[in-house]
């Protein structure tokens, strides 16, 4: 079947579906904004390894395969479900599917994480990657995150394939509402990322290598640079990644772990940065730019959409040389121009808040079912 793509525009009014819905998640719960689009859709919640634990622990592969046939085989009530939807890629349903359901019930991928850039960009094993491509393949939808992961899931199925839909995340209305008071200081000399870690995983598809790579590179031309990240990462990131920094630059980037609230950090800064490796939608570009505070992404973090609404030249090439000469660019543009792209970001950021993306979700989702041959003609129960 040939791809079916919805962009974020919303659709026609349509009520929530009224289909039964199974919401499939990994450890140690779903996304939080995941978890209330399918709560939305009345879906009941099920861990993806429910029977046999291996998602955060280390187990052989005979135990994840026993795993996946076991939970597939022993899910409860699985035969009173018109539709599961699963979050992230997993190979559990679509064994599940092929053994185990009905041919009216439907499995449906939510892919709104790292998976399908990491896919294309053939950074899993030969063998996970084929598998990971077939179990997409045995998916009856694909619902993506952002715009980047439709492309990338077109790219990696060709043309031939099932319906794939777009879905968006975005900050909530009372977060939102702080940030738009804030007045970022865009005569500073400063920089932000925010993201945690802890680990090694975290810090590639952050790109937080990357980014510090690039502040200590633009440091060369701009001494007065200054790097802030919040959120907690282990030290042995944080040496890592500044092991090659001279000391003089080190000491302008700060890991100042997790914060209350990231308004006053917004507000003293001038440049956000998020340059990640197929980070998926993430909503911290969207907070910066409600707060005023212009945002530099790579060619491969997923709000790169939004972005170019403001400028193409915010969004740099995946290498720190190029990220190092945007950060140049845009400190050296005159104030009167700053402050211009600082309102370009506040006006891109506008429509996307909690309540209309869950509101997209629920319409998506319907029209999903809908194009699925799923008719809402069941009350909806968890």
């Amino acid at each position: 079947m040939t791809a079916t793509i919805h962009s974020h525009e919303p659709g026609p009014d349509i009520p929530p579906s009224a289909v039964r819905v199974r919401y499939l998640h990994g450890r140690p719960g779903p996304h939080p904004q995941h978890g209330r689009f399918a709560e939305s859709v009345g879906a009941r919640f099920d861990l993806i390894d429910f029977r046999l634990r291996w998602q955060d622990k280390s187990r052989p592969k005979p135990y994840v395969i026993a795993s996946w046939l076991l939970c597939a085989a022993t899910l409860p009530e699985r035969r009173k479900y018109d539709v599961f939807l699963v979050d992230n890629l997993h190979i559990m349903p679509v064994l599940m599917k092929r053994l185990f359901l009905r041919k009216d019930q439907k499995i449906v991928a939510y892919m709104g994480s790292h998976t399908l850039y990491f896919l294309l960009s053939h950074r899993f094993s030969r063998l996970v990657e084929r598998l990971h491509i077939w179990a997409l393949r045995n998916y009856d939808a694909i619902l993506c995150e952002g715009r980047m992961s439709v492309d990338i899931a077109q790219r990696l199925l060709g043309e031939t394939h099932a319906p794939i839909y777009e879905s968006l995340l975005a900050p909530s209305v009372e977060r939102l509402r702080r940030l738009r008071e804030v007045e970022p200081d865009l005569e500073s000399r400063r920089l932000l990322f925010i993201s945690s870690g802890p680990g090694e995983f975290r810090m590639h598809y952050k790109g937080l290598d990357l980014m510090v790579d690039a502040v200590s590179i633009a440091s060369q031309s701009d001494p007065t640079l200054e790097f802030d990240i919040l959120g907690e990462w282990d030290a042995e990131i944080v040496d890592a990644v500044t092991a090659r920094i001279p000391s003089a630059t080190r000491q302008r980037i700060r890991f100042r772990g997790r914060v209350d609230g990231i308004a006053d950090w917004l507000q003293r800064t001038a440049l956000y940065l998020h340059c990640a490796r197929g980070d998926a939608f993430p909503t911290a570009t969207i907070e910066a730019m409600s707060a005023g505070v212009v945002p530099l992404v790579s060619e491969w973090t997923g709000t790169r959409e939004i972005v170019a609404e403001v400028c193409d030249r915010l969004i740099a090439p995946l290498n720190s040389e190029s990220i190092a000469e945007r950060i140049l660019w845009y400190f050296g543009l005159a104030a009167g121009e700053r402050q211009r792209l600082s309102r370009r970001s506040r006006i891109a950021a506008r429509p996307y808040t909690q309540d209309s993306a869950s509101a997209h979700f629920e319409s998506t989702f319907t029209r999903m079912c809908q194009d699925l041959g799923l008719a809402p003609t069941r009350q909806l129960s968890p």
